[in-house]
């Protein structure tokens, strides 16, 4: 049992991560430009579902 609910709280956490994602929608200039001003990198999706 309590392995069950440990797997469940990771499992939750770990969807608590995906759902904090902004995706960025636009060109992928705007979005390197907008990356460099906020000193981050950029994730490029190849594969969506929507």
């Amino acid at each position: 049992m309590k392995k069950a609910l440990a797997f469940l709280a990771i499992v939750l956490l770990i969807a608590s991560f995906a759902a904090a994602q902004n995706w960025f929608k636009g060109s992928l200039d705007q979005a390197v430009a907008k990356a460099k001003s906020e000193n981050k990198r950029v994730l490029l999706d190849f594969f969506s579902g929507g």
